[in-house]
């Protein structure tokens, strides 16, 4: 339907939101110019028809690139298990059945987010390095069926704006794309007669399209159709102000992570922020000392009077110029003297370069697993590094990682992938998605080193006082070192009472062993006895 109040309203909504954020954008358009030029085009049209420049200098582009990997590998690791599931009762998250249950579905979440099955993790980075120049970042994810995968995509910042509500979290968000004809044709089917046509002639022209998801005002608890679900969802097209899809979501299907947000601010800041400064000045350095390099090496040239060389003339090596010196010998054409020193030091722009680095944590991100090091030494290092960002790597967790593992799990459970609880499970009991935040991990690696050293500490008074040993409980050690590892499965750990019967029942094994031993060896005895007194009863007879 053409000129639809809706897609009135999804473009009204771009227009009204991006006007909060233009006050971003020329520091983010440095940003991206400095430190991650695949961005840009903040205030165009279109972002991909932006002019391309090039930083004079790479440095604040490595530093940028070590700390969004510093945070992919704090965050969500591929090599780790960074989140997972547990319930507010602990004794049946220890339960065995529940407890392989609940490492079952982790199982089937992961392999949901694994490079077969989505570009999840791919994303996860692009997001990361919009997060540490810009502060923001944007995605986006569904459930493809036809190819039985999941997408997983991240967004330019640029052609999504967002707003949030009165508690700071976003509820709605408008995305502006371009589409051809037959690109539009394939993603919604039927649409205006413009586009129709010039999709049978393959016509290149590029239209302008708008993904509005925002909370549904007419939402109807289980009822059918877009009205039914919490947020609603409108694909419209600015040519004809026409709606080419709607369709609803049970949660938001954008994401929106940011570094640092103020009060009653919609968009963050985020190291690259903190490093522009001197970005910008290192990047004038540079410009200087070139210009001034150049000058030096092509200097200026003064003659008396413009007869002397011809007005367009040029000095190349090698060549002859004629009219450069007198009838006796004198020269006629002098360089600027010049030597190039514009009284920068090469100490200055390395201040400024290690200003840009100590922004992006870059002395302790380029520290941690390096070879020389210590286990001990790294473990400091991880845990300065994980203190250092850890409030902003918990918000990130919130508005990213966590969000997309607990709609992973939706989405499976929608598509019948989810099993069911194994019988004996409470009702009522609420499924949590596990989450160690960096702050607490650092912690609880402290503590696991506390308690490895207070064991090393007590281990050569239990050798000479070996009553001291009882002192130490054992279960507490085997807990804490499990929790300070989220990693480890919470099947690997059985519960106290579990490990107790076991014991229990080792013990009385070794008992009945041992008393069969001495009943086989009281009874060889008793044998041998026996034996004994029939050869000295023999003996006397005969005498």
């Amino acid at each position: 339907m053409e000129n639809s109040p809706l897609a009135q309203e999804a473009r009204r909504r771009w227009d009204e939101l991006r006007q909060e954020r233009i006050q971003f954008e020329d520091d983010w358009t440095d940003i991206a110019r400095l430190m991650r030029p695949q961005r840009g085009g903040f205030g165009m049209d279109t972002a991909t028809q932006r002019q391309l420049t090039k930083a004079l200098g790479s440095e604040p582009m490595i530093a940028h690139g070590n700390f969004a990997a510093g945070i992919y590998s704090g965050i969500t690791n591929p090599a780790t298990r960074w989140a997972g599931f547990t319930t507010p009762d602990e004794d049946l998250n220890r339960w065995p059945p529940f407890a392989e249950w609940l490492d079952r579905q982790t199982a089937k979440v992961y392999a949901s987010l694994s490079p077969s099955s989505s570009s999840f993790y791919t994303s996860c980075f692009q997001a990361y390095a919009d997060i540490a120049a810009f502060g923001n970042a944007a995605g986006y994810d569904e459930v493809d069926t036809g190819n039985r995968k999941f997408v997983d995509v991240t967004l330019s910042l640029a052609g999504v704006v967002v707003d949030v509500d009165h508690h700071g979290r976003v509820v709605e968000v408008v995305r502006k794309y371009r589409l051809t004809a037959r690109q539009a044709v394939r993603a919604f089917g039927d649409l205006p007669k413009k586009l129709m046509d010039q999709a049978e002639k393959g016509d290149t022209e590029r239209h302008v399209f708008y993904h509005h998801v925002r909370l549904n005002d007419q939402f109807v608890p289980r009822a059918l159709g877009p009205r039914g679900k919490q947020y609603l969802s409108v694909y419209a097209c600015e040519t004809g102000e026409c709606v080419v899809r709607i369709k609803g979501y049970d949660e938001m299907p954008f994401y929106y992570p940011r570094w640092d947000v103020d009060s009653e601010m919609t968009y963050g800041i985020g190291p690259g922020y903190i490093a522009l400064a001197s970005a910008r000045t290192h990047d004038l350095m540079e410009n200087a000392t070139l210009r001034a390099a150049q000058r030096a090496a092509d200097p200026v040239k003064m003659a008396p009077d413009r007869n002397v060389i011809p007005l367009n003339g040029t000095f190349r090596p090698g060549s002859v110029v004629y009219g450069a010196v007198s009838m006796s010998g004198q020269p006629l054409i002098r360089s600027e003297d010049f030597n190039g020193n514009i009284g920068l030091t090469e100490e200055e722009k390395r201040q400024k370069v290690e200003t840009v680095k100590e922004a992006f944590y870059y002395s302790i991100m380029s520290l941690t697993g390096r070879t020389g090091v210590s286990n001990e030494e790294n473990r400091v290092i991880e845990e300065a590094r994980l203190r250092n960002w850890a409030p902003h790597a918990d918000r990130i967790m919130e508005e990213w990682a966590a969000r997309k593992f607990e709609r992973r799990y939706r989405l499976l459970f929608k598509n019948g992938q989810i099993d069911p609880p194994p019988p004996g499970t409470p009702d009522g009991v609420p499924l949590q998605t596990r989450y160690q935040s960096q702050a607490e991990m650092a912690l609880r690696a402290s503590e696991a080193q506390a308690v490895r050293t207070f064991l090393n500490d007590l281990a050569p008074l239990m050798q000479l006082k070996p009553e001291v040993r009882h002192r130490f409980s054992a279960d507490d050690y085997v807990e804490v070192l499990h929790e300070a590892s989220p990693s480890l499965p919470q099947r690997l750990l059985v519960s106290r009472e579990q490990a107790a019967a076991a014991a229990q029942q080792e013990q009385q094994a070794a008992q009945a062993a041992q008393a069969a031993q001495m009943a086989r060896e009281g009874g060889a005895g008793m044998r041998d006895m026996a034996q004994a007194a029939q050869i000295m009863g023999a003996g006397g007879d005969e005498r």
